[in-house]
């Protein structure tokens, strides 16, 4: 059971990677609409939505099995994750472009960006997974004017 602070905080990372995967999305979305008006906005944030909810789906099924414990469990729990963010992501891809009926170069390129984010935290070591203990609030304050 010491493991599920483990958990929480891996869970935390993602819920946070989607943050700033839904905030930089927008900032392209932004950028859609000044090329090419409200359907590039909406096809960018479109995009951008599947690459998020892909991938926040497989990070939070993924982080269900305590690799510790059971790491055949875990190693089977991220092939099946990741087989099925492929199969969600086909599936959100088909309904915008059939159902929504969006463009297909705002979608493409947020959904892209969606990576770079993604590729950002793997090179940064993901910063937020080393937030300081909670009730720490002295070593917050001595940490930060150093």
């Amino acid at each position: 059971m010491g493991n599920e602070q483990a958990f929480r905080t891996l869970r935390r990372a993602a819920w946070l990677l989607a943050g700033w995967q839904l905030a930089v999305t927008l900032v392209v979305a932004a950028g859609a609409a000044l090329v090419g008006g409200s359907g590039w906005f909406w096809s960018a944030v479109t995009g951008g939505c599947i690459g998020l909810i892909a991938g926040l789906y497989q990070a939070l099924r993924m982080f269900r099995v305590d690799a510790s414990l059971n790491p055949e469990r875990y190693m089977g729990s991220v092939y099946v994750s990741e087989a099925l963010k492929i199969v969600v992501t086909v599936a959100l891809f088909i309904v915008a472009i059939r159902v929504l009926k969006v463009e297909l170069v705002p979608v493409i390129v947020a959904y892209a960006i969606t990576f770079g984010v993604y590729w950002a935290a793997l090179a940064t070591n993901f910063p937020w997974l080393k937030a300081p203990p909670a009730g720490d609030a002295d070593a917050d304050a001595d940490s930060s004017g150093s």
